[in-house]
């Protein structure tokens, strides 16, 4: 509101009025917003006055002397929108009619004392007493003319009230996505009306987006400061495909956490299974988005969502007839989701894998009730779940493979002959994990992790991430002879025995790699073996000439130098093999309870052997390239 004050030039030389005291009458020096020129005598709505000191008992009513009385006159203009106040100071003469001379010889008789100036409180009164309470006072303005009074030697006049109207702003952001209203309260005068707020919207361009209960509650209250009154919309983006899957607790069979935020390496889910003509999932295709506006009513567009349609080649689904964004099972068996879709891998369930049913190979995820008996065999391309025992059988399965019951061989392990190939009778392989309650005299080797419950005892297991003999906390989990391997942690409960079994826990390198390189190397020694024997030939018919018989010494030569070009193509792999050999940055041994005589413990290269009992805890190579023990 103080944009519109008045003020009053300083040293402004005031000038009598050439009326009788004129309210509204202003100085010639410098004149306020609103003010009557100097000299004017405007017509005079209501006045009221207030004398400012006593005044004597002799005093005539037309005139002031020395002893006069200074005076606040304030009148309303007749333009009806000012106040007008003319302060005549004392000792100045009046007449009672307008234009009367001033009495020179009164005039220039001092004061008997200082005269009683007029305060912003008298200019509030009077203004109650003209019934101008609500008009605007420019309080500044009128301080600073009021502080100028004690110098006055002539009638001093400003405009100090004003009716004003409400008033009201609107204010466009730069982003064009909203406005703000500001209204300014009446001071005496009209409010703004709804209909002054809707043009002054049109004057700043706002077309759209109008809060109208908002706008219309403020312009009730009559104030409002950088209000909300108008919103634009933001375009909303089309959504791209959606594919949602229909089948309950389908899921990613894989390690997951359990309640205390640890993985669980034997928890790898359930087994889905199902029929032929089961909704799978449902492609939403995708939407164009909406435009939105701005409040000038300017458009912004959308834009659409990607389009994606079914993956190609999905085994064992395909879309329903009648519905083109439905894909539903074509067969029986086990759906696993993969981007943009689901396949069936199709599922058999057996009671057992025996003589009478013969081994086993199917494309897909098999389950088996009961136990694999001795000498059978079971193939498959997805999970195998095995609800018995696993007895001198062997299972290979692309996926994951669960055993409820153990692994147990007949053959006594010797400790030389090792890998896939070597003399186990029970062998479990799987491209994703192993669990299992037990293993004895077998070879388990996983490329996920192998998680074993009670004990391993005589048997190779191997796997790409972790192996696991017995639960945390439990003295179950001893493992006892044989050879362990991971590429990043091994931990049992117990390793070796009392007895001094030898036993190996061997981490860092990739197990598939040691294996292939273990092959090789016997790879190698046979036929280093074979040439030797060759040699031995050769060197026989070469001192008995007679014993030459249907081109032996030849065969042999050539058989031998064969032999050396195979031994020099395995010594190229050795190499290679040795070359990829990388120690994992975390690779550990971890036994939980006790180290017994005769265990080995390999960390990449490095060794470490015991032949007494000792506490558990973690080996690792140290900064010195030690491996250590520590508690």
């Amino acid at each position: 509101m103080e944009a519109n004050r008045f003020s009053c030039p300083d040293g402004a030389a005031q000038q009598p009025p050439q009326q009788q005291a004129a309210p509204g009458a202003i100085s010639s020096g410098g004149q306020p917003p609103g003010a009557t020129p100097a000299g004017a005598v405007p017509p005079v709505a209501s006045v009221a006055s207030v004398p400012l000191s006593p005044v004597p008992a002799d005093s005539s009513s037309s005139s002031v002397g020395p002893s006069g009385v200074a005076s606040l006159v304030l009148a309303v203009a007749d333009d009806g929108v000012r106040v007008n106040a003319c302060f005549t100071p004392a000792g100045t003469p009046t007449s009672s009619a307008p234009g009367a001379a001033l009495n020179t010889a009164e005039a220039v008789q001092p004061p008997p004392a200082p005269p009683v100036l007029p305060t912003l409180a008298d200019i509030r009164h009077q203004l109650a007493a003209l019934g101008c309470e609500q008009w605007w006072v420019d309080v500044p303005g009128c301080s600073q003319w009021l502080g100028r009074l004690g110098q006055a030697r002539q009638p001093m006049v400003a405009v100090v009230a004003q009716r004003r109207d409400g008033r009201c702003a609107v204010k466009v952001s730069p982003d064009r996505m909203s406005a703000r209203l500001s209204l300014e309260p009446p001071c005496g005068g009209a409010p703004v009306t709804l209909e002054q707020v809707h043009a002054e919207l049109g004057r700043a361009g706002v077309r759209t987006g109008i809060l109208e209960e908002d706008l219309a509650r403020a312009v009730q209250l009559g104030s409002a400061a950088e209000l909300e009154i108008a919103v634009g919309r933001l375009p909303v983006h089309g959504e791209p495909t959606r594919f949602d899957v229909l089948v309950p607790n389908l899921q990613d069979r894989s390690p997951r956490l359990n309640t205390y935020g640890l993985i669980d390496y034997r928890d790898l889910g359930d087994l889905v299974v199902v029929k032929e003509g089961t909704p799978l999932m449902r492609r939403v295709p995708c939407t164009p988005g909406e435009p939105g506006v701005d409040v000038t009513g300017g458009v912004l567009p959308a834009k659409q969502g990607a389009d994606w349609p079914f993956a190609p080649g999905l085994k064992g689904v395909g879309t329903d007839p009648n519905d083109p964004n439905l894909l539903v099972a074509l067969v029986t068996g086990q759906p696993v989701p993969i981007g943009h879709g689901v396949r069936v891998d199709a599922n058999i369930s057996i009671a057992q894998v025996d003589m009478s049913t013969g081994n086993v190979k199917f494309e897909g995820a098999v389950t088996i009730k009961g136990d694999v008996k001795e000498g059978m065999r079971v193939f498959s391309t997805g999970d195998v779940t095995i609800g018995g025992t696993v007895e001198a059988g062997e299972i290979e399965a692309g996926g994951h493979v669960l055993i409820k019951g153990g692994v147990i061989g007949r053959n006594e392990y010797n400790g030389r002959a090792s890998g896939r190939d070597g003399w186990f009778n029970a062998k479990v392989t799987a491209g994703g994990s192993i669990q299992a309650r037990y293993a004895e005299n077998a070879f388990l080797q996983a490329g996920v992790d192998v998680v074993i419950d009670d004990y391993a005892m005589h048997s190779e297991i191997s796997a790409l991430n972790h192996v696991i003999v017995g639960k945390t906390g439990s003295r179950k989990g001893r493992c006892i002879g044989g050879h362990v391997r991971a590429t990043l942690s091994v931990r049992v409960a117990e390793s070796g025995s009392t007895a001094g079994v030898h036993t190996v826990l061997q981490a860092g390198y990739n197990p598939l790699v040691i294996e292939e390189l273990d092959s090789v190397d016997q790879a190698v020694a046979k036929h280093e073996s074979d040439i030797a024997s060759l040699q031995k030939i050769i060197d026989f018919v070469q001192l008995h000439p007679e014993r030459d018989r249907d081109g032996l010494l030849a065969r042999a030569s050539i058989t031998q130098e064969l032999q050396q070009g195979e031994i020099a193509t395995l010594r190229d792999t050795q190499v290679a093999l040795r070359a990829t050999l990388t120690l994992s940055t975390d690779a550990h041994v971890y036994v939980e309870v006790a180290v017994h005589g005769g265990t080995e413990v390999r960390v990449g290269s490095k060794v470490w052997s015991t032949a007494e009992s000792l506490g558990g805890g973690v080996f690792r190579v140290n900064d010195e390239g030690e491996l250590v023990l520590g508690r």
